[in-house]
């Protein structure tokens, strides 16, 4: 005959039962996240269509499922808890105009898309290898690999400050070298050429440059109306870049101050300049290096 649990055994056993139940509500079972890990982005472009493959991606913006998930800095290690089949998208991220506060996606480069198995515990390392879109426009490419370039002194009409130099280069055999001293302390250079239809597709407008510099220079646009004179409005951006002893990479945003300006044509200008401190110069010599200079739109 089957015996059943005696009313003083369940009456033992129940407390024990809600115990449990109740470790459960406060202790609930966690889930355990898988990870992504991406070091890096790699970046391969058509050297003579495109130019330099030089780039400074900071951060990875991540998209699981079509759902944005945030911004990482990189090397970043991302746990999450979308595990199983994923449709994944990275995209590249830069500093606008080299400032940590306006990190955002850069608009030229691809996107990095595929499906991914995400497993609970487990790290899957990628390694986005990406290029410029398809749609991307250059209004010009300057390596400085010639013996001529698209810049000339704005203030004065002269080269003399302005070298094309070997020595000390990026990549390749040639950089922009321009000198400044005492009897020249500021120099303000503008390409020869001037740029239409900007902006007639998209508003995005990057200038990405390669440089080291003893001293600050600024970048900006002079708008012109066409078949004018210039405007004589010179919006120069700010901060430009502050003096940096290796080589460095920025991407200047020129869609606000080019949108602000509504000129139909634009010359790409720089200034580079020895600071003064207490009335005098700051250093009796200084050398900007430039090398690698895009202007892009869509």
């Amino acid at each position: 005959m089957k015996k059943t649990p005696s009313a003083k055994f369940i009456s033992r056993l129940l407390p024990a039962l809600l115990l449990l139940t109740a470790c459960d509500i406060i202790n609930p079972e966690e889930d355990i996240p898988a990870y992504l890990y991406v070091p890096d982005f790699t970046l391969t472009t058509n050297a003579i269509t495109e130019g330099s493959a030089s780039e400074k991606i900071t951060d990875v913006w991540l998209s699981i499922d079509g759902d944005f998930l945030g911004a990482y800095t990189l090397p970043a290690l991302i746990p999450l808890l979308e595990v199983g089949e994923r449709d994944i998208v990275l995209q590249a991220g830069i500093k606008d105009n080299g400032i940590n506060a306006t990190p955002d996606i850069y608009p030229y480069y691809q996107d990095f898309r595929l499906a991914r198995t995400l497993i609970p515990d487990m790290v899957d390392t990628l390694r986005p290898a990406i290029r410029y879109r398809n749609d991307v426009q250059f209004a010009f490419i300057e390596n400085f690999e010639g013996n001529s370039q698209i810049f000339q002194d704005v203030r004065r009409g002269s080269l003399n400050q302005i070298q094309i130099t070997d020595a000390g280069v990026f990549e390749g055999n040639g950089a922009c070298l321009i000198r400044l001293d005492s009897s020249m302390s500021i120099l303000e250079v503008a390409t020869n050429s001037r740029f239409a239809n900007l902006a007639s597709r998209s508003p995005f407008v990057y200038l990405e440059v390669n440089y080291k510099s003893d001293v600050p220079v600024v970048f900006g646009l002079i708008g012109n109306d066409r078949n004018g004179l210039p405007s004589q409005e010179i919006i120069i951006l700010n901060p430009g870049f502050s003096p940096k002893e290796e080589w460095n990479k920025i991407y200047f945003n020129l869609s606000f101050i080019l949108a602000e300006m509504g000129k139909e044509e634009y010359q790409v200008v720089f200034q580079a300049f020895i600071p003064i401190e207490n009335g005098q110069l700051s250093r009796n010599k200084a050398n900007v290096w430039l090398d690698n200079i895009k202007l892009l739109h869509f």
